[in-house]
């Protein structure tokens, strides 16, 4: 029963009775979480290292990108394959500072997306197509190119000439084309005709 106050019971005169032990803690369970953290830094590495090839910072003249809008707050351009079809833009040259001009200055053909800041650098984009490319989003001052059947409603620009090795709008003189694309560097001429 009951002992009067002050007294425990025996087998330990003048100590309590000892507390319970602890719980044994899972070893599996440890290892277990330590595991899951483990492989979400991994996933965070790679993911970060993937990110960093794609970006455009990582790239250089001859690199296809795909941008999707050319406006500042819109997405960053991807690099990309030069033969996916989404691939909608070439580096012709990867500038040292987002101020330089591209060459051939502003009458030059180019798309450019700059970076300012620490790693500032300018590149200038050719568009990523060949002759007989068709093109929606050609006239647009915002949207990025996009390849589509010649036979597509949204089509707005076809390439009716590409001539690499010339950078000169007289090669477009005898075709249908409304616009003209020069680039300097690589020298290269794109005789556009769109729906003007």
């Amino acid at each position: 029963g009951q002992f009067p106050p002050g007294q425990f019971p025996a087998g330990q005169p003048g100590f309590p009775p000892a507390p319970p032990a602890p719980p044994k803690r899972s070893r599996a369970k440890g290892l277990i979480v330590g595991g899951i953290g483990a492989v979400v830094v991994i996933a965070l590495v790679v993911i970060g290292i993937v990110s960093f090839m794609k970006s455009p910072a990582t790239s250089n003249a001859g690199d296809c990108l795909t941008i999707t809008e050319f406006t500042q707050g819109g997405d960053d351009p991807a690099k990309a394959d030069c033969n996916d079809p989404k691939a909608n833009v070439k580096i012709a040259k990867k500038l040292d500072s987002a101020s330089d001009d591209c060459p051939g200055g502003s009458s030059a053909g180019y798309d450019t997306y700059s970076v300012s800041g620490r790693s500032s650098y300018k590149l200038c984009l050719m568009i990523n197509a060949k002759q007989g490319d068709c093109l929606a989003n050609f006239t647009s001052q915002t949207k990025g190119y996009l390849k589509v059947p010649c036979s597509d409603p949204t089509k707005d620009g076809e390439l009716v000439k590409v001539v690499t090795g010339q950078a000169d709008k007289n090669v477009c003189e005898g075709t249908d084309a409304t616009r003209v694309a020069v680039y300097p560097e690589p020298a290269t001429t794109m005789c556009v005709k769109t729906n003007e």
